[in-house]
């Protein structure tokens, strides 16, 4: 069974990086992307993604928030959160919401393909 994952980061640029590079890294998955909180919460409704990665700092409602509310919707879903905040206050209050783990950007190059092959595989049916 393919795997799906989304991508939900307010930054274009970024959004598109992530998209093109995960893309050739995992070529059997489909991808979607959401540019907001609300957008992901629309896409949840139509799609099961089996990963999700969550950007904290989105406008209006926050990566947290919007986890808090996509979780009862596909709770098998697993989610990482991606941000540039990395105090145990974010890490905590993501990890209560619903996230599977967080990946801080700075280090997102050499962490967040292992921890998506990971949990991808962790999530097997």
């Amino acid at each position: 069974m393919q795997k799906h994952i989304l991508i939900v980061e307010d930054h274009k640029a970024l959004r598109k990086s992530l998209m093109d590079w995960l893309k050739g890294v995992f070529p059997r998955c489909d991808f979607s992307e959401a540019a907001s909180g609300e957008e992901a919460i629309e896409i949840c409704r139509n799609i099961t993604p089996d990963l999700i990665l969550m950007d904290i700092s989105l406008p209006r409602m926050n990566g947290i928030g919007t986890v808090k509310q996509i979780f009862p919707m596909v709770p098998k879903a697993k989610v990482i959160m991606l941000t540039i905040h990395e105090e145990e206050a974010y890490r905590t209050e993501a990890m209560s919401a619903g996230a599977s783990t967080f990946v801080p950007k700075r280090v997102m190059k050499t962490e967040l393909i292992p921890t998506m092959t990971r949990l991808l595989e962790a999530n097997r049916d």
